[in-house]
C-alpha cells in the first residue's frame, strides 16, 4: 500500500504543468526585481517593499501547493463551506472594516497588515460558480439554469459593490459570462443581457461617487497633449523638456491636491518615455521625482515603471509571458477530465486576462483607472494570495487530467 501511494504521488508530480509553473514563477522575478528597484530609487518606507513581497510570496507558495495537492473534484463538493465563509467576510467589513481610499474594503489584522476579502472572493466565487455550472441540472440548458450560476456569482458582487469597490467588482463579470457560456447559455440570450447592461449604464453613471464619475471622464475625453506626446516611443527627450511645465498645471485648486486625471497622464508619460529599449533598470525617472506617485508605482501602476526603464522590448517580452501563461490554462481547460475542470481552468484564465487587460489598459489611457493590479507582478499580500489559489487550482485540473486508457487503467 505505501508503495502504491508513493507511485501515485510521483506520477502526479510527473504530470505538473511545468511551463505554467516556469512562467509564473519568471513573473515572480520580474515582480520582486522591479518593485526592489523603485524601493531603491524612492527610498524610505518603499525600500522594504520587495522584502514583505517575498514574505507574500511564501505565503502564496503555500497556498499554490495546498490548493494543487487535494483534489479538486472533492474541493468542488465542499466549495460552499467556502463560499458562505467569504460571505461573511464580505459582510464583516461593513462592522469592523476600514476605509482606505474611500473604499471600506480592508481588515487590519494586527502585525500583519490589511486583509482584502474581495481578492479572496474570486478564486472561491470562481471555485462554488464553477461547481454549480457543472451540476447535470445546469449545464446545457437555457436561460432558467443559467440563474443559479448568477445568484452565486451577484451575491459577492453585490457586497463588492457595497463597500464600494467597483473596480474589483467588475472583475466579476467576464467569468461568470464565461461559466454561462460554457453551461450551454445560447448566444442570443447573452446579447439579450448585454443590451440590458449598456441601457442600465446611464443610471448607474448617476450613482456612482464623485471621484469615480471624474475618472470616467477623463477617459472619456479627447486625446490630451500627453497621449499625443506619448504615442511615439522616440521623443522622449520632448517629454522630459514638458514635465516640469506640466506638473503646476496639474495641481488642483482645493487642497494643493492633485487632479484625478494626474495619474492617467504621468502613467502615460512614463511609458512614452521608455522608448525602444527603456532607459535602464535602477534609471526611471517619473516615480523618483513623484511625478507617478510613489504609492502607486510597485502596486497598480508597477506596469508604468516597466515600460519606462525597459522600453518598448521589455513591455512586449512581458507581455508574451503572460499571454503564453493564459494559453497554458485554456490548455488545461481543454484537457480537463469533466466540465467542472474546464469550468475551473477557464474561468482562472478568464481573471487573469481581465486583470492584465484592465491593469495595462489603464497605464496607457485606453481604459478609466480602476485600481486592479498586474498579477503575480503588483506588489500587494490579499491579491497574491488570491492569484496563487487561482494559479493552485489551474495546476490541480492539469495534474488530474484526461489520461490514456491504459493510464486511467494503472489507477
Amino acid at each position: 500500500m505505501p508503495s502504491l501511494q508513493r507511485s501515485t504521488n510521483v506520477s502526479l508530480f510527473s504530470r505538473l504543468d511545468y511551463f505554467a509553473l516556469t512562467l509564473q514563477v519568471i513573473l515572480l522575478g520580474v515582480g520582486v526585481i522591479f518593485i526592489y528597484g523603485t524601493g531603491i530609487e524612492i527610498g524610505g518606507d518603499f525600500a522594504s517593499k520587495w522584502y514583505k513581497q517575498l514574505l507574500w510570496i511564501g505565503l502564496g507558495i503555500m497556498v499554490y501547493v495546498a490548493s494543487a495537492s487535494v483534489d479538486y473534484r472533492l474541493l468542488g463538493k465542499v466549495s460552499a463551506f467556502f463560499y458562505v465563509a467569504v460571505l461573511l467576510l464580505l459582510c464583516s467589513l461593513f462592522f469592523i472594516g476600514a476605509t482606505i481610499n474611500g473604499s471600506r474594503s480592508w481588515i487590519v489584522l494586527p502585525g500583519l497588515g490589511l486583509l482584502q476579502p474581495s481578492e479572496l472572493a474570486k478564486p472561491v466565487t470562481l471555485l462554488f460558480a464553477s461547481w454549480v455550472a457543472s451540476l447535470p441540472a445546469v449545464r446545457n440548458n437555457n436561460f432558467p439554469a443559467a440563474i443559479p450560476i448568477l445568484a452565486v456569482v451577484m451575491l459577492p458582487v453585490f457586497l463588492v459593490c457595497l463597500q464600494p469597490d467597483l473596480g474589483t467588482a467588475l472583475v466579476f463579470m467576464p467569468f461568470s459570462v464565461a461559466l454561462l457560456l460554457l453551461s450551454g447559455l445560447r448566444w442570443r440570450w447573452f446579447f439579450l443581457g448585454l443590451a440590458l447592461l449598456l441601457l442600465a449604464l446611464p443610471p448607474a453613471f448617476r450613482l456612482m461617487a464623485p471621484h469615480q464619475k471624474e475618472r470616467i471622464k477623463v477617459f472619456l475625453e479627447a486625446p490630451s497633449e500627453a497621449l499625443l506626446l506619448a504615442g511615439s516611443p522616440f521623443i522622449s527627450e520632448k517629454l522630459e523638456q514638458k514635465l516640469s511645465a506640466r506638473k503646476e498645471a496639474f495641481f488642483a485648486v482645493k487642497g494643493g491636491g492633485l487632479r484625478d486625471s494626474w495619474n492617467a497622464e504621468q502613467s502615460l508619460l512614463a511609458v512614452g518615455s521608455g522608448g525602444l529599449y527603456g532607459k535602464g533598470y535602477l534609471k526611471g525617472t517619473h516615480h523618483v521625482l513623484g511625478y507617478l506617485p510613489k504609492t502607486v508605482a510597485p502596486t497598480d501602476f508597477i506596469f508604468s515603471v516597466i515600460a519606462e526603464e525597459s522600453g518598448f522590448i521589455g513591455s512586449m517580452v512581458l507581455l508574451i509571458l503572460f499571454c503564453c501563461l493564459i494559453l497554458c490554462y485554456c490548455r488545461t481547460a481543454l484537457l480537463a477530465r469533466n466540465s467542472f475542470g474546464a469550468n475551473l481552468a477557464l474561468g482562472a484564465a478568464v481573471i487573469l486576462a481581465t486583470h492584465i487587460i484592465i491593469n495595462i489598459g489603464m497605464t496607457v489611457q485606453a481604459l478609466p483607472i480602476i485600481g486592479i493590479p498586474l498579477p503575480f507582478v503588483s506588489y500587494g499580500g490579499s491579491f497574491m494570495v488570491c492569484i496563487m489559489l487561482l494559479s493552485g487550482l489551474v495546476q490541480n485540473v492539469h495534474l488530474r487530467r484526461r489520461m490514456p486508457q491504459h493510464e486511467d487503467d494503472k489507477q
